[in-house]
């Protein structure tokens, strides 16, 4: 079943996104995102996801992910690190390469570089505010079912664990489908995103975003469906602080993990990267659960009921 019972000191795992999208801002160099990475990791965490310059073209962006990656690495070998998702110019969109293994992963793979990636299976609709403040266009994210299969079968084939993002309930009956039938690699884990009041790549910019609200009361809904689902399983709002919300404790008593970094958060904290991860590792100190750092986090990961005890 879902590791959804009392913790029972088990380690967590930390996840910061470091990188601040923030619409009209200057693009986070990728020097400052390695040394992001860094103090988060000297931190506490033990997973970074950073985003890429998105005007480069595919093999440009291929190449600033690959030196992101091999700065952290240098520095934090057993560090858990993913990148975005890579757009590239048009033409690689419009003929649906954005979310093919080929586009990005094998070339990670090929440098030494590709410890996790991301997968948002399904699709997700986020608001786009009007003047009268109303959702009344939106942008879709998300891969189709299709894509999201070459990408579990690329992951089992070169052993590398998968981010499993959750926008909408609907897209966990993929993931439960996909789990029970042991699809994921090892050291794959849940991502549950929950919906915050806040627009993502806005700076605090209200808004109607997408999902269940960050609250106990969903996560048991999220956990309900999880329950013959042998797999870890972490929680994040977009859109908001976790870390200010009774969620992120209700969390951990649970067993589960924690997103943090100020990606996430759309400008409405004031603590940096490095400072919201020494905030989640108290929180989950006041909770009795010590900290998954380096390799025992992988560890944790690919065993959660050996890091959960019954």
């Amino acid at each position: 079943m879902a590791n959804s019972e009392k913790h029972n000191g088990a380690p967590v795992v930390i996840e910061a996104a470091v990188t601040p999208l923030r619409k009209g801002a200057p693009l986070q160099p990728a020097d400052v995102t390695i040394a992001e990475a860094k103090a988060c990791l000297a931190a506490g965490a033990a997973v970074i996801h950073h985003h890429h310059d998105f005007r480069l073209s595919r093999e440009e962006a291929t190449q600033q992910i690959v030196d992101i990656g091999r700065g952290i690495l240098d520095a934090y070998p057993s560090a858990l690190i993913y990148p975005d998702y890579i757009a590239g110019r048009d033409s690689d969109r419009a003929i649906g390469r954005r979310y093919q293994p080929d586009a990005l992963l094998q070339p990670m793979y090929d440098a030494g570089v590709l410890r996790m990636f991301a997968l948002d299976p399904g699709f997700t609709l986020f608001g786009q505010m009007d003047a009268e403040g109303l959702p009344s266009a939106s942008v879709t994210g998300g891969a189709t079912y299709a894509e999201s299969d070459a990408m579990v079968a690329f992951g089992r084939k070169v052993g590398v664990p998968i981010s499993i993002g959750v926008y909408e309930p609907g897209n966990l009956r993929w993931i439960r489908a996909y789990a029970r039938a042991g699809k994921f690699p090892a050291g794959s884990i849940i991502k549950l995103y929950f919906g915050g009041d806040y627009l993502m790549g806005q700076d605090r910019v209200p808004g109607v975003t997408f999902g269940l609200a960050p609250t106990p009361e969903s996560l048991d809904t999220y956990l309900g469906m999880l329950a013959d689902v042998d797999m870890p399983w972490c929680v994040s709002v977009q859109g908001g602080a976790l870390l200010d919300l009774p969620l992120a404790r209700y969390a951990l008593e649970l067993g589960g993990h924690l997103r943090v970094g100020v990606e996430d958060t759309a400008g409405c904290t004031t603590l940096t990267n490095a400072q919201t991860v020494e905030a989640a590792v108290e929180l989950a100190r006041q909770v009795g659960r010590p900290i998954a750092r380096g390799a025992e986090a992988l560890d944790v990961l690919k065993r959660p009921h050996a890091a959960l005890a019954a």
